[in-house]
């Protein structure tokens, strides 16, 4: 039985860090392409932008550098010069994955410290093309694998590594990424085919129980074991100690596991219910200062035609005390009326679009239709504080699958952020968009106000946390929308000018959200 339950944990634990490593990897590849993006689109604010990426602490990175096919050097955040080693893994033939490619593992030596790096690499867009081509070049810190590894709950003599499909060692929780240096060949200890647990004879010469997990496309294989004198020690142990605690603890168990049970039980529920009740209160909460800005631009909106309405009845009602009055033109007074009847009632028809789903039931969304809406009712908003909207609606983009209400509160809440932001009037520009490989549809909503200092951005979707002054916030905002997108599949994501840096002012928030495919 507990070998069994050994097989089926170092099962897992290979399973569970092959996948974290492919997480990893996917999560650089997305920072690589974020940085091309940014370079092609503003160069004057790339070394900012760059500087938050960077720094940010779950992106392990020692240096990134823009580099042309012919080798010379235009951009780095390091030192100005690159080490010979780069330039020639970067003429190697490497791996190349959704057009990113991935170098071998290599060291470099930084402040007197060897450091296992992978090169990620991306030709520019042509736009930048100069000679050559130029590419940008990401340098992954990879001990930051070696501290996934290590974050297992393994017995004294378990272990979790990395190999290649030579059988090179890659990283370990024991020995970290360090184990680079050594390069000990595994080769003839990787059995056929995908078996999920097996005896075998270790890198040390000791017999294991031994599970792997491929992590593709990397090339990669994670591997786990445990020493089998371990296991067959806990079996003996076990074996002695069973019966001896079965009489003493058998009835006391039985006792006590109905009452502890039942009071962690209760606890759960109660616990569960008052934090669903908190997370409840809270989203209505900003729903309903969400509906505040729609409000605003449907009393705009319905203020002009229910007043031309009421003028051109009063009118035909005067023309039709005259004697002889002109039908036709009473009738084309009655008709301007029903124009304008007509008009006011689309907007509420608008406003009831976003009201009538009240269930948390996910359903198809039109972006583009969502957009449409909202900014009907918003935009006489934005002109009265002098704020020009700009729209840029991808046609065909396919459904995502969202609760519409959930949906209309997270993008009320960005564009109400976004005219406060801009109190002197400005631009808001709104844009959707596809991005058919990840399945993912992007709406951006970017505005030109005073933008984020570089303090507040590590904390915005932080709850309670405002940059309002005392009274004017309560600092759930960003943090409800952030949760609500997370728990649509999705994710909310920000890139900021601080507010020193009055070349581009402006603030960009992207939701992206998982197609209904």
């Amino acid at each position: 039985m507990i070998e069994e339950k050994a097989a089926s944990y170092l099962t897992n634990q290979a399973k569970r860090n092959a996948e974290a490593t492919k997480q990893f990897m996917i999560g650089r590849v997305n920072d690589i392409r974020l940085i091309s993006n940014i370079w092609d689109i503003s160069k004057t604010n790339f070394n900012d932008h760059i500087g938050q990426i960077a720094n940010d602490q779950h992106r392990p990175y020692v240096d990134f550098f823009i580099m042309t096919q012919s080798g010379q050097l235009v951009f780095s955040t390091g030192e100005g010069k690159i080490d010979l080693k780069i330039l020639e893994m970067a003429a190697c033939d490497t791996r190349s994955w959704q057009g990113i490619k991935m170098s071998k593992i290599f060291s470099v030596t930084k402040d007197n410290d060897d450091i296992p790096v992978l090169m990620l690499s991306k030709r520019l867009s042509s736009e930048t093309v100069t000679q050559g081509g130029q590419f940008l070049y990401c340098l992954v810190d990879f001990r930051a694998i070696s501290v996934l590894l290590r974050d297992n709950n393994m017995e004294a003599t378990g272990e979790v590594y990395l190999v290649n499909k030579e059988g090179l060692f890659l990283s370990t929780s024991r020995f970290g990424a360090k184990i680079l240096e050594t390069k000990i060949s595994m080769k003839k200890q990787l059995p056929e085919g995908n078996l999920p647990a097996y005896q075998a004879i270790d890198y040390r010469g000791k017999s294991v129980l031994q599970a792997r997990q491929n992590v593709d496309p990397f090339g990669w294989i994670v591997m786990a074991d445990q020493d089998m004198v371990e296991i067959l020690d806990s079996i003996k142990a076990l074996e002695k100690k069973a019966f001896f605690y079965a009489l003493i603890t058998g009835g006391l168990v039985l006792v006590l596991a109905f009452f502890i049970s039942t009071s962690i039980a209760n606890m759960v529920k109660e616990k569960y219910q008052r934090e669903k009740q908190m997370e409840f209160q809270a989203i209505q909460k900003e729903k309903l200062a969400s509906m505040g800005l729609l409000t605003s631009g449907l009393a705009h909106e319905l203020n002009t035609p229910l007043a031309n309405a009421l003028l051109y009845t009063q009118i035909a009602l005067e023309e039709m005390e005259e004697q002889p009055f002109d039908k036709e033109s009473i009738s084309q007074h009655l008709l301007t009326a029903i124009d304008e009847i007509k008009h006011g009632s689309s907007v509420i028809k608008n406003l009831l679009y976003f009201s009538r789903h009240t269930q948390s039931d996910l359903q198809t969304v039109n972006c583009n239709d969502l957009l449409t809406k909202l900014m009907e009712i918003t935009i006489p908003h934005c002109d009265a504080k002098n704020i020009h909207v700009e729209m840029t609606l991808m046609p065909e983009i396919p459904d995502v699958l969202a609760d519409p209400s959930t949906l209309q509160s997270i993008v009320t809440n960005l564009v109400a952020n976004a005219i406060e932001a801009m109190p002197a009037g400005g631009v808001l520009r709104l844009s959707t968009r596809y991005i058919p490989i990840l399945k993912l549809v992007k709406i951006e909503v970017v505005d030109s106000g005073i933008g984020i200092c570089r303090e507040d951005m590590s904390n915005i979707f932080n709850p309670f946390y405002s940059t309002k002054k005392p009274g004017e916030g309560t600092g759930l905002g960003l943090f409800i929308s952030y949760e609500m997108a997370r728990k649509l599949g999705g994710d909310l994501k920000v890139v900021s000018s601080t507010r020193d840096d009055a070349s581009k002012p402006g603030t960009n928030f992207t939701l992206e959200l998982p197609t209904g495919d």
